[in-house]
């Protein structure tokens, strides 16, 4: 098949799904070949004018060490949600000074947002306790952006560990839904680094949803970001001695070290998955970490 019958059959199909898909479907065919609603610079510019209406998040873990339980792709349904119940259950019965990720597509489709205990639990605490969630694409598929919103308020923030006076780390985190960083994220992002960099952190962390080291083109347009993006944002985090990057989206485990940044890369949460693991991560002068596989839950 030559290019232009490549072409031509990607797009009836594309054509086709779009056309048999109904408000019920957990394909949105045309968000995943074209963005949809509102775009990322727009997210990002909302997701602004909410963080300037808040004070910056300084969490006080009362020592040097802490642990960090991260997540990703849970993609829950109304009836496949075991998995999120299981880690959100975990991280509340863990002791010690702690916080939580979830690194995106946080549900599969439409609809599905106030469908668990376990969503509940992180939009009341997303921001205002130790629970933070960054934004993956299906969460914005079927224009869903207003709803995530409502639950989980911004896409584009940071805060920092402390104990007490002293910085420990800081956590940025970054919206890549859509594949993109966008210019004004960007923009934001270097002078971020700029001022952040100069501020004795013990380490910057990045996290987002969008893994930066392509597998694979089975999202379409989000599948990873452009060629020439991507160089800008990893000699960026480099320059500015990013310690780490920690995304998802390509539900299978990934580390690759560049330009001293360490990228690493969950498995998937989702209770179909095959290979389900969630992360967790020791942060003390060193970073010690480690995959945990989900037990087989009834």
């Amino acid at each position: 098949m030559n290019i232009m019958k490549k072409q031509l059959f990607y797009i009836v199909l594309a054509v086709v799904f779009a056309a048999c898909a109904n408000e019920d479907s957990s394909l949105d065919m045309k968000g995943m070949f074209s963005p949809q609603g509102e775009t990322v610079n727009t997210r990002f510019e909302q997701s602004m004018a909410y963080n300037m209406t808040k004070v910056p998040i300084r969490i006080d873990m009362h020592q040097d060490t802490y642990t960090v339980y991260a997540c990703s792709d849970s993609h829950i349904t109304r009836k496949a949600h075991k998995n999120l119940d299981y880690f959100v259950n975990l991280y509340d019965a863990a002791e010690g000074p702690k916080l939580a990720l979830h690194l995106g597509d946080v549900i599969d489709a439409q609809k599905n947002f106030p469908c668990a205990d376990s969503i509940l639990h992180l939009a009341t605490r997303s921001l205002a306790d130790t629970m933070f969630v960054t934004l993956g694409n299906h969460d914005i598929y079927f224009c869903q952006w207003p709803v995530f919103a409502q639950f989980f308020k911004t896409s584009v923030y940071w805060f920092e560990t402390t104990n007490g006076t002293k910085k420990l780390d800081l956590f940025i985190c970054l919206d890549s839904a859509e594949g993109s960083l966008g210019t004004k994220q960007m923009k934001w992002l270097r002078a971020l680094l700029e001022e952040k960099s100069q501020e004795g952190y013990r380490r910057i962390i990045a996290f987002t949803h969008t893994h930066l080291w392509k597998l694979d083109a089975s999202q379409g347009h989000t599948s990873n970001m452009a060629m020439e993006e991507t160089y800008e944002v990893l000699s960026l985090l480099g320059e500015y001695g990013v310690e780490y990057v920690w995304s998802g989206h390509q539900h299978a485990r990934q580390s690759v070290v560049f330009k001293g940044v360490n990228y690493l890369v969950l498995d998937a949460t989702q209770d179909s998955e095959k290979g389900q693991s969630y992360f967790v991560a020791e942060m003390g002068e060193q970073v010690s970490y480690k995959y945990i596989d989900y037990p087989a839950l009834p």
